[in-house]
């Protein structure tokens, strides 16, 4: 028994050894290199590490768009199977009839459609105005109208909507496009603040020289404006145009509190009422429906939610060279 015991412990000294040897001649060996040789490794180590750490986050923001496309596809039965995770059994494609059914979809993608592009362009131009006269010129008050524009984006869209539907309710304006559209021609609408922020941010950047050779050449500010200035910050209007369309897509909020009526609904509020119509439809089917197959709507829901991403996903896919133009133009002027 102590035989044994002593070859045990004899094994394992070894192989302490040998692990603590292989580990010191490791380090020697990478001390004895030359300057380049310890160059490319540690390049070789971090970028290692930066492509996992990329890889895991690209993981984390495409995992729930999988979840939401193989669930789309998938019947109740397959929903409920727990052998069943990623491929469907059985692809369901009249999940997508329902879901278009349920949305009133062509009708929901033009009022979707149409207050989202009218608003990113009207948002574009306004706070580009905004932006360059804040960036560019000085004037009394100019501080005081940089402070009121951080004011309204720290102010919270729900400590106004009551207010707001007020105004436009005495308007006459509820259940159109004005109280989205509107807004955005002066440079409020959702996200305003922060748009005239991005745009001061690149106007501000320009070099002065180039106004001087501009009024010496006889150009007034609005000339300015419109031939040198708006071409420089391409990248700014880029950013702006996209991610004012892709946030007036996903309002849920604004929107359904003044475009409430059935005709008039954008796609958002309508994928909220999808469950309401399934209902429905499960009850005229089959009257004597349970309650828990009238629950059973998750496949036409996500059916429904890929239907509204599909737009956003185009418009990401399409504008993503500009995207990221903008970006880089940012931390190289930084």
């Amino acid at each position: 028994m102590s035989e044994m015991t002593a070859t045990v412990e004899n094994v394992e000294t070894t192989e302490k050894k040998t692990s603590k040897f292989s580990i010191k001649g490791l380090i020697e060996k990478y001390e004895n290199l030359g300057y380049r040789a310890k160059k490319k490794i540690s390049f070789v180590i971090s970028r290692i590490f930066l492509y996992f750490v990329l890889i895991e986050m690209a993981y984390l923001f495409i995992l729930p768009f999988l979840y939401i496309f193989s669930t789309a596809f998938m019947t109740s039965n397959d929903y409920l199977d727990p052998t069943v995770e990623w491929i469907p059994t059985t692809i369901e494609w009249s999940n997508f009839s329902k879901a278009f059914v349920g949305l009133n979809y062509i009708n929901s993608f033009i009022q979707s459609a149409g207050t989202s592009i009218l608003s990113a362009i009207f948002q574009t131009l306004s706070c580009a105005i905004i932006g360059y006269a804040i960036g560019r010129f000085k004037f009394k008050g100019r501080n005081l109208i940089f402070f009121f524009v951080v004011l309204v984006l720290l102010i919270p869209p729900q400590t106004t909507i009551l207010s707001s539907y007020g105004m436009w309710s005495t308007l006459g304006m509820i259940n159109t496009w004005a109280p989205i559209v509107l807004p955005c021609i002066f440079g409020l609408g959702y996200r305003g603040a922060l748009f005239v922020l991005i745009y001061m941010y690149f106007f501000q950047r320009v070099p002065d020289v180039l106004d001087d050779a501009a009024r010496i050449d006889g150009a007034g500010p609005i000339r300015l404006f419109i031939q040198i200035m708006l071409p420089l910050v391409k990248s700014a209007i880029a950013i702006v145009c996209i991610f004012s369309f892709v946030w007036h897509w996903n309002d849920n909020y604004e929107t359904p509190t003044y475009m409430f009526k059935e005709d008039i609904m954008t796609l958002q509020p309508k994928l909220e009422k999808i469950r309401t119509f399934y209902s429905e439809y499960v009850t005229a089917g089959d009257s004597s429906a349970t309650i828990f197959e009238k629950a059973m709507s998750e496949p036409m829901l996500f059916a429904g939610c890929l239907m509204v991403m599909i737009p956003v996903l185009l418009v990401y896919i399409f504008g993503q060279k500009q995207l990221t133009q903008g970006i880089e133009r940012m931390g190289i002027i930084e």
